[in-house]
């Protein structure tokens, strides 16, 4: 028996002692629209979960999904030797970069960057701190393939277009994780598409843009995904250690055009004007995550205001 081979045995009598998930201690960098969701199924299905926020006002909230609250960015090195101490899986569903000028919302880009690729760098330098870690999810994003350099299908093992700050930073983010990756400690970059459900249902969000003019392609993929479904998929990951790199997003198949046409259609409002300045894939598949047997609760878009999760 080779070595690898003996660790991943090892690995899977120490998963089958802890009777599956059900004694994990699993930490969650990011509670926010998925994170927050993510900590209240894990919680819900009796994990230790521990959770950040960058904001202590938010503490209160999040304490009726989580065991702990920590309040540090990502990228502080002992904020998450703290959240991470004695875990068995870090799930990292971060958003950040957003800050206001003149009263006005904008992404700040080193803010943006410290909120990926320095929560990377924190928890690389906290590692020590959880022997037992196995699994690190990270969900990143579909941006990352740019205009996937015109190809088509787009697959997990197309190279990706750095072509804007966005993708730079998803990009970098998952690789630093990847390079953690052993026989024991699995490492899974979900790059997932947009993600919608309860709060932000396709009417709600389109609102935001109906009848005017964006700059985005409008005939690349939809490339959407539940919340929920995105919460399944961090679940499955860590229940099935998988490892490596997976597009994470249901099987609606018309183009964003197309699609949110039909939703405009159907609330009263007006069509989006799609410009198509910055350019999208097209023809990206998900067939390797559903060739690990995940199977979506909202495949087509339909259950979009819908809690998945409940019981």
């Amino acid at each position: 028996m080779t070595t690898a081979i003996a660790r991943r045995r090892l690995l899977e009598l120490r998963f089958t002692r802890d009777e599956g998930l059900n004694s994990m201690k699993i930490a969650i960098v990011g509670a926010a629209y998925t994170g927050m969701a993510a900590a209240r199924y894990f919680k819900s299905q009796g994990h230790e979960v521990r959770v950040t926020t960058t904001r202590a006002d938010r503490a209160a909230e999040l304490s009726a999904v989580a065991h702990q609250v920590v309040v540090t960015k990502g990228s502080d090195v002992a904020g998450m030797k703290k959240l991470i101490d004695g875990c068995d899986a870090v799930v990292l569903t971060m958003a950040g970069g957003l800050g206001f000028k003149d009263g006005k919302p904008f992404m700040d880009p080193v803010a943006y960057r410290d909120s990926y690729v320095g929560t990377a760098d924190g928890l690389i330098g906290a590692l020590a701190s959880a022997p037992k870690l196995r699994q690190i999810v990270f969900c990143s994003s579909l941006n990352a393939y740019g205009d996937a350099y015109g190809v088509t299908p787009v697959i997990e093992t197309t190279p990706p277009n750095a072509a804007s700050p966005a993708a730079q930073v998803f990009i970098e983010t998952e690789q630093k994780l990847a390079a953690l990756g052993t026989d024991s400690l699995r490492i899974v970059n979900f790059r997932t598409g947009t993600i919608y459900g309860p709060g932000r249902e396709h009417r709600n969000e389109l609102r935001h843009i109906a009848g005017k003019q964006i700059p985005f392609d409008g005939k690349s993929d939809a490339m959407l995904i539940h919340r929920d479904d995105v919460v399944r998929g961090i679940a499955f990951a860590i229940e099935k250690q998988l490892s490596g790199l997976f597009n994470l997003f249901n099987d609606i198949p018309e183009n964003k055009e197309d699609f949110f046409a039909r939703v405009a259609k159907r609330e009263g409002l007006e069509p989006v004007i799609w410009l198509g300045v910055v350019k999208g894939p097209k023809g990206v598949s998900n067939a390797r995550i559903k060739g690990t047997g995940f199977t979506f609760a909202d495949p087509v878009g339909a259950r979009e205001g819908d809690d998945l999760l409940a019981p």
